[in-house]
């Protein structure tokens, strides 16, 4: 198949039994990944049409990085016309000459006005169902800077630590959450909260992603004064365990591979483990699916260096009509049986 349904221990033998039912999904997560996310455009407005109509329950929406701005479409009035703007914006970006932070910075500005201006915003956190919690890092006091060195020195450190305990990244890089009401439901502990309003969104949403050196930070309004960076640096793919209570978690993946933190990227023994991910249904593009797509791999931030401005589009595209067979795949798997006969255990990826 070119989707697949991964689900943990107790995900797994609910949907054996039962099948995946919209009123039992609790949580749904977003991954930090960048250009990765159009891998699933297509499967989100799906989800945004066929299957979450169907959820009348709050559902809470935790997301980093690109994860955090899908996560912020599901929370809209109409969240499939937000998609759809969404994947037509992304992949319309151009600039023109290098890649400069200010050039980058101007068209964040520009998607955030479209997607989340005005009364948008105050829908998104207004949503009383669909309940929004961001995941940004912020700088400790002794190393609240945003220039290239203070950025270095933070990062360099960062990854050295990391590579002993993940702890300690989180020690350099305070995670914060940004939410409705203060909640930290999808978490099984208490960060840093800061309230999530129609004034901050933007903020909230421009520091999740926040890419260090190159992208600009920000400060958030009703939280501390410092920079406030990407999610992904302690929530690449989040490592679990999640609060759903006695739901399950929905987590639309762009591959079949969990990596906990972004600076685990490049150490393979860091993974997610199999009990933290128990009540997760994950729904990704197996990996033959993403072999036969162009250049033998799924959009990222490379493509911007290594491609032309025509050249990348016409992947992106041809990579997002692909996608809608796993849409056409997912659709067929649920009314068939309601993906009993699809579903796999999630610990084949981890």
């Amino acid at each position: 198949m070119s989707i697949e349904i991964l689900a943990g221990k107790k995900a797994l033998a609910e949907i054996k039994e039962h099948g995946l039912r919209p009123e039992r999904i609790n949580l749904m997560v977003g991954a930090s990944g960048g250009p990765k996310w159009l891998m699933l455009s297509r499967l989100d407005q799906y989800l945004c049409e066929h299957f979450l109509p169907k959820a009348k329950q709050p559902i809470s929406l935790i997301g980093s990085s690109i994860g955090s701005w899908r996560m912020a479409c599901y929370a809209q009035k109409d969240p499939l016309s937000a998609f759809k703007e969404f994947e037509e914006l992304y992949t319309n970006q151009r600039y023109d000459g290098d890649l400069a932070i200010e050039k980058i910075t101007n068209y964040v500005n520009h998607v955030l006005d479209s997607l989340f201006g005005g009364q948008r915003a105050i829908d998104v956190v207004e949503n009383p169902n669909r309940k929004l919690h961001v995941v940004a890092v912020r700088n400790r006091r002794w190393l609240n800077g945003s220039s290239k060195l203070a950025q270095s020195i933070g990062l360099l450190s960062a990854a050295s630590a990391n590579v002993f305990s993940s702890s300690i990244v989180e020690k350099l890089y305070r995670r914060v959450l940004i939410s409705q009401h203060g909640s930290y439901e999808p978490y099984t502990f208490k960060p840093e909260i800061i309230q999530l309003t129609p004034e901050n969104l933007s903020q909230s949403l421009i520091a999740s992603g926040a890419i260090p050196m190159v992208m600009e930070p920000t400060k958030i309004e009703g939280g501390k004064d410092r920079w406030h960076w990407d999610g992904g640096m302690v929530d690449y793919h989040f490592p679990g365990p999640f609060n759903a209570g006695d739901g399950l978690v929905l987590y639309p993946h762009f591959f079949p591979k969990v990596v906990p933190g972004w600076f685990d990227k490049a150490i393979p023994w860091k993974k997610a483990k199999a009990k933290n991910y128990e009540n997760v249904v994950m729904l990704t593009p197996s990996q033959a699916f993403i072999d036969q797509l162009p250049y033998g791999k799924i959009p990222d931030r490379k493509d911007f260096e290594a491609l032309t401005d025509d050249e990348r589009e016409a992947y992106w595209d041809t990579v997002l009509t692909a996608t809608d067979e796993l849409v056409k795949e997912l659709h067929e798997a649920l009314e068939k049986d309601g993906g009993r006969s699809a579903v796999k255990p999630i610990e084949t990826i981890l």
